[in-house]
C-alpha cells in the first residue's frame, strides 16, 4: 500500500495511462465524436486542469524559509518539507508540485483529444460531402 506523495504519483501514472488510451482510441479513429458533445466533454477536462493549475499556487505557498527555527533539526524539517512540496535534487518529479504539473497538462492533453475526435468527424463529414457533389 502506497501512501502521501506515492500513492498520488501513482494515480498520476494511472491518469497518464488513461491519456495515452484515449489518444490511441482517437489517432486509431476509434473514438470520433460530435463537435458540439466533444467540447462539452473537453472544457470539462479544461476546468479540472484549471483547478490543478490553482492548486499549484497554494502548493507553492507551502514553501517557507525560516519557519521551523534556526537550528539544526528546524532546518533539516524544513528542507524535508519543502522538497517534498517541489521534489529534491535526486528525484525531481517526486514532489507535490512536479506531479501537480503533470497531472495538469495530462488533462489538458485528453481535453485536445476529444477536441481532436471532433475535428477527425468534421473532416470525414466534409469529405463525404465533397465527394457528393462530385458524384451529382
Amino acid at each position: 500500500m502506497t501512501t502521501g506523495m506515492e500513492g498520488f504519483a501513482a494515480q498520476a501514472g494511472n491518469l497518464a495511462g488513461q491519456a495515452q488510451g484515449l489518444r490511441a482510441a482517437v489517432d486509431a479513429g476509434h473514438l470520433v465524436m460530435d463537435p458540439q458533445a466533444a467540447e462539452r466533454v473537453a472544457r470539462v477536462y479544461e476546468d479540472k486542469a484549471d483547478a490543478v493549475q490553482e492548486l499549484v499556487g497554494d502548493a507553492r505557498r507551502l514553501i517557507r524559509q525560516g519557519i521551523y527555527g534556526n537550528c539544526f533539526i528546524g532546518r533539516g524539517l524544513e528542507q524535508k518539507f519543502n522538497e517534498k512540496v517541489t521534489g529534491s535534487s535526486g528525484s525531481p518529479d517526486a514532489g507535490l508540485i512536479p506531479v501537480l504539473r503533470k497531472a495538469e497538462q495530462i488533462l489538458r492533453d485528453m481535453a485536445q483529444a476529444y477536441r481532436d475526435s471532433a475535428r477527425d468527424m468534421q473532416n470525414t463529414d466534409e469529405d463525404r460531402a465533397h465527394d457528393l457533389r462530385k458524384n451529382v
